[in-house]
């Protein structure tokens, strides 16, 4: 996603931050890329751009560097002026046409398409230094839209806010990054109501629907109260479920959809006013599973005998589990959830411990901001107040009759004004005397995982202890690191026979590339769709410029391959693999075995494999010996994080995680992240600030291992990590969030 996504190489990361208010190349070396954003004289308008009648085009230039003779025949400054004989030369340098609208005083908008004059991205000038995205794919459908804050994203660099018109020159107007960080939190809100189920098992209720209803209104309002801008109403994304159209699909449709369009500093809401029930199959474990809407009708037995229908309740019922299966892949941290549907005493315990995982060690490391209200026993489907009978179920009532001066969307930002949010719904609860007890409760998981950890410490924690500013933090690593570097890797589309377009490895691998370099401080080489003999090419580099105390990640995202009969190897599959029929031998894969053997003699002493591929984990040879596999490697506890560093980063280490073991790996769904890029972009983005400001391979390990216990089919993985080559016992991969992302004790 993004005008011009960066595709950063170690070589170049000086010359970008010169290119940043410079956009003509201020330097280069014959043989080598270069790229740059340059005005195309209005002349040379193909077809495709001349319809539009833009006011300026810009073009987006990434390719062989152009001799300063040879420069004047398409160039009159930083103007081309022969567009025809530069794309002929440079064999395909033009990314991308950037269209200006408006005048010289005031850009209106500014729209991007790819060299095939295919529509990307539109902006919308808001003012206020506020952009309007809208973001498409290749089949020119709307993937995205958000708003942009970019003022907030120079300040915080320390540089001086652009004019818009200056902004649009540079090669980069927003990367993913930029989505997620300086985006205006956008709202996910999905109501859900069912009144009346076919059949008469079920006894109708009087107010489901209209308090989904009432929700999805009231949430509308205080967003756009919270945060009063211009098209605020885009930001607002509602998924209102009523009767019949609240089948489980449906319901976990919406759930898809807003986990491949949120971003982290979104809202994500979500109520279910309807019918729940406990389900055993083992008469000891009970879960507690809603009954969406179905045209079938649910009678009698099925309701009362739940546990004698194993098959028809997975397939008709949505359980607690698979419910947060899905709402684990949505990235927005600050996440709301209201429902009246609890059945039994213990279904506030349930829903927490469910949503949670069951593990404290888990939810700090994805350090969501999640807000859960719930009752404290069974639901209600109205209020008795006062004498008085409310057509509204009690949390409902209380949440939407909140007083004008408080926003539900403080909740989120803890202190004072959530805990008067808090006082408001409970005063109003007493005053209503509802049942005579507190029917409801309202759980902070941030302030609960705190509470946690000073009472009990961190569950199997590396780092047990001191928690340090990021200023001590970066003060270790300066005396122990060295310069980071990442190589990400991401094929979709593949020449040889057999092997299928993917959907999504070049966006998970722009994802990782974006995050390791904006919030680690790696450079970063991407490679899409590139051919066997140029990874080769880019990894013999590294072998070159790395230096003993220096980190180097590998990320691999497409096909994989695995022979376990002759060649007991597995292998990625680059772009020019030819098929397996025309190849036996693979001598157009990579072999593991052979990039085991490379990277190992790469000088970083830190280099960390992460496969994002069909029978990754094949990787650890320990799967053709039949030995062992080791699982979770060892944790050193009562350690403040200090202390870790010192003893971790010298030590020589080299690692893998893989997404699966020997099986194949899920890609997801078109346009959206597969489950293991959304789980470790979740944690990279999360930058250790729930537990130490660090990220371990073990923090990502842990969060991946209870993913692997979901019931859900498509999220599915099974991730696999081993040591590999020469390494040092106990060694583990660090990642370092820069100082200015680092959460730090005040």
């Amino acid at each position: 996603m993004g005008m011009s996504i960066k595709n950063v190489s170690p070589c170049f990361s000086m010359w970008l931050l010169a290119a940043a208010f410079f956009p003509v190349p201020v330097c280069g070396n014959p043989g080598i890329a270069i790229r740059g954003t340059y005005v195309l004289e209005n002349t040379q308008y193909a077809p495709g751009l001349k319809k539009y009648k833009p006011s300026q085009v810009y073009i987006i230039y990434n390719g062989p560097y152009i001799k300063d003779g040879w420069r004047a025949s398409f160039f009159r400054g930083d103007t081309i002026i022969n567009l025809k004989g530069l794309m002929d030369s440079t064999k395909g340098g033009v990314k991308a046409y950037r269209l200006i609208f408006g005048s010289k005083e005031k850009v209106d908008s500014a729209w991007q398409l790819d060299n095939k004059f295919r529509l990307t991205d539109k902006v919308f000038n808001l003012g206020a230094n506020m952009l309007r995205v809208l973001a498409y794919d290749s089949s020119m459908k709307l993937t995205d839209k958000f708003v942009y804050n970019y003022a907030q994203k120079f300040k915080e660099q320390g540089k001086d806010v652009p004019t818009l018109g200056r902004l649009l020159r540079l090669e980069e107007v927003y990367t993913i990054s930029d989505r997620n960080k300086y985006s205006t939190g956008a709202a996910w809100v999905v109501s859900i109501g069912i009144n009346r189920y076919q059949g008469d098992a079920l006894k109708p209720f009087s107010n489901c629907e209209s308090d989904a209803i009432t929700y999805n209104t009231f949430f509308k309002k205080n967003f756009q109260k919270a945060f009063a801008m211009q098209d605020s109403v885009i930001n607002y994304n509602e998924y209102l479920l009523i009767g019949r159209n609240a089948t489980k699909e449906a319901i976990l449709n919406a759930l898809k959809d807003i986990a491949s369009k949120a971003a982290a500093n979104d809202f994500f809401v979500f109520n279910f006013s309807g019918f729940s029930n406990p389900v055993s199959f083992d008469s000891l474990n009970y879960a507690t599973h809603f009954f969406p809407y179905d045209d079938k009708e649910y009678t009698r037995d099925f309701v009362s005998y739940t546990n004698r229908f194993k098959e028809e309740v997975n397939e008709r019922l949505i359980s607690l589990k698979v419910l947060q299966e899905h709402i684990q892949v949505i990235p927005s941290v600050n996440q709301l959830f209201i429902t009246e549907a609890g059945p039994t005493e213990k279904f506030k315990t349930e829903f927490i411990k469910t949503l949670m995982q069951n593990s404290p060690t888990v939810a700090g490391i994805l350090n969501k901001n999640r807000v859960i209200i719930v009752p404290n026993g069974f639901g209600l489907d109205n209020t008795h107040c006062n004498g008085q009978k409310i057509e509204k179920g009690p949390i409902n009532y209380y949440i939407t009759s909140l007083e004008d001066k408080l926003n539900i969307y403080d909740l989120f930002n803890g202190g004072h004004k959530s805990q008067e949010i808090v006082f408001n719904l409970k005063s109003k609860e007493t005053a209503c005397r509802v049942n005579e007890y507190d029917y409801f409760d309202i759980f902070f998981e941030k302030q609960f995982l705190q509470q946690y950890k000073e009472i009990f410490g961190d569950d199997n924690e590396q780092t047990r202890g001191l928690k340090v500013r990021a200023k001590e933090i970066q003060q270790q690593v300066s005396g122990l690191a060295g310069k980071r570097y990442a190589l990400v890797v991401g094929t979709d589309n593949y020449k040889g026979k057999g092997w299928k377009r993917l959907s999504n490895p070049v966006k998970d691998a722009k994802a990782v590339a974006d995050e390791l370099s904006n919030s680690y401080g790696f450079e970063v080489q991407l490679l899409e769709d590139r051919p066997m003999d140029t990874i080769y090419k880019a990894i013999r580099e590294y072998y070159r410029i790395a230096k003993p105390n220096d980190q180097f990640v590998v990320y691999f995202a497409g096909h994989g391959d695995v022979d376990d009969e002759l060649l007991d190897d597995g292998f990625i599959v680059c772009t020019d693999s030819r098929s397996v029929e025309d190849d036996p031998v693979r001598n157009t894969y990579i072999p593991y075995l052979k990039l085991q053997k490379m990277l190992n003699n790469i000088p970083a002493r830190q280099i960390l494999v992460l496969l994002d591929v069909c029978h990754g984990g094949v990787f650890d040879q320990k799967v053709f010996d039949k030995e062992k596999r080791e699982g979770e490697f060892g944790n050193i506890s009562n350690r403040n994080v200090l202390q870790f560093l010192k003893d971790k980063l010298p030590l020589r280490t080299r690692k893998f995680l893989s997404s699966v073991g020997s099986e194949p790996a899920f890609d997801g769904k078109a346009g959206r992240h597969s489950p293991f890029a959304n789980l470790l972009l979740q944690v990279l983005r999360a930058k250790g600030a729930g537990s130490n400001g660090i990220v371990t391979l073990s923090d990502i390990f842990k969060v991946l291992q209870t993913a692997s216990l979901n019931e859900t089919a498509t999220l599915k993985i099974s991730p696999a990590m081993a040591d590999f080559g020469q390494v040092d016992a106990f060694s583990e991969f660090i990642f370092i969030p820069l100082e200015k992302m680092v959460t730090a004790e005040k």
